[in-house]
């Protein structure tokens, strides 16, 4: 028998506003994820405002197509309308976070990263049932290449040139000839970018997606570094005979199924002078105050499910950190526990990330 309760009439029409908010929202990303695949915002951006017919002819496109999305697009504020003129175009703004892939605030790529985890939805209920998650490989190739994208600025731009030489003593070992891991490289963008920059330096990237590892490869083929390999760690596991000088981590901790075995292999790898350079997304150790002073909590709890916390739990004993889970209290617990004696939060505010150098 339902037991129906006393509703008040005006909460319940504002909860179907916010419900119908969130429709839209994930109607938004697919919708917009277009824009940026057809590099419709690029084209306005160069040649608005335009109206649909001439967006036709720049692009090719079919304009019937191209007059619905372009009304959408306004309509949730990613476009200015010229009424009179019954054209579209971009404000300087809107153009710096969907046209410039160079800028730190650049974030069309997140839509293809939420695009793509699309067509794993019909598997996430068998996923709340058995526990199993989907690694990222099951995402498909578009997951990999949305996520470089959507961490392409950092490493390209301020890694070599702001990080590294706050670290003590790396840059000039760098410069010298040191061995270094990047360990979870993804498309490999950061240690190419440090291979690059320090030639006298043997760097291999370490990653099991084979999605990312062909990016990674096609990356490389295309810098020509010989100082460089990219290797899958299930067939050839890092060294454990404390020969690396640096090992780097970026937003991989709280994704790997096994987070305390990889954090011993890490420790295991470097010499006794070594140094760990990790990077992990900011957090609160409670959900509390997650909930109440992390403005990009509800984005972060719904991009685990989907994608982090998912690879974390693609194994049947699996941690589950999360995306919101190596928060800097677990980093010193478990670094601690793997054996590491010296934790250091660096001062560097880098948006969304914790940067941590951690010693032996």
């Amino acid at each position: 028998m339902i037991v129906r309760r006393e509703v008040d009439r005006e909460k319940v029409e504002q909860f179907v506003k916010h419900a119908s908010d969130q429709v839209a929202a994930g109607f938004n990303c697919s919708v917009s994820y277009l824009g940026d695949q057809l590099g419709l915002y690029k084209i306005i951006d160069k040649e608005g405002p335009l109206t649909s017919e001439q967006l036709a002819v720049s692009t090719g496109l079919h304009e019937r197509w191209l007059r619905e999305w372009l009304r959408h697009q306004a309509c949730v504020g990613h476009l200015e309308y010229q009424t009179d003129a019954d054209a579209f175009y971009l404000t300087p703004e809107a153009a710096v976070v969907l046209c410039d892939d160079d800028n730190p605030m650049f974030f069309a790529s997140g839509f293809a990263a939420i695009a793509s985890t699309h067509a794993a939805l019909p598997k996430m209920p068998d996923v709340f049932r058995t526990g199993l998650g989907l690694s990222y490989d099951e995402h498909g190739e578009g997951c990999a290449c949305g996520i470089e994208r959507l961490n392409n600025y950092f490493p390209r731009n301020e890694l070599v040139p702001k990080l590294i030489p706050q670290l003590d003593g790396i840059e000039e070992h760098l410069r010298q000839g040191a061995k270094v891991a990047d360990v979870g490289c993804g498309s490999g963008i950061a240690v190419i970018e440090m291979a690059k920059a320090f030639p006298n330096s043997s760097f291999v990237g370490y990653d099991n997606s084979k999605h990312a590892l062909e990016r990674a490869s096609h990356n490389l083929a295309e810098n020509d570094l010989h100082n460089l390999a990219f290797v899958d760690p299930t067939h050839s596991p890092m060294p454990n005979d404390r020969s690396m000088d640096f090992v780097t981590t970026f937003d991989v901790i709280h994704d790997t199924p096994y987070p305390a075995e990889m954090i011993e292999a890490i420790y295991g790898s470097l010499k006794p002078e070594g140094t760990w350079l990790c990077s992990d997304i900011k957090s609160f150790p409670t959900f509390e105050k997650n909930l109440t002073e992390n403005p990009s909590a509800a984005l972060f709890y719904g991009f685990s499910l989907m994608v982090c916390m998912s690879s974390s739990m693609s194994t049947p004993d699996g941690a589950g950190l999360g995306t919101l889970g190596f928060n800097e209290k677990v980093a010193r617990e478990m670094t601690k526990n793997a054996g590491f004696t010296r934790f250091e939060m660096l001062e560097i505010d880098k948006g969304i990330n914790n940067y941590y150098q951690i010693r032996p």
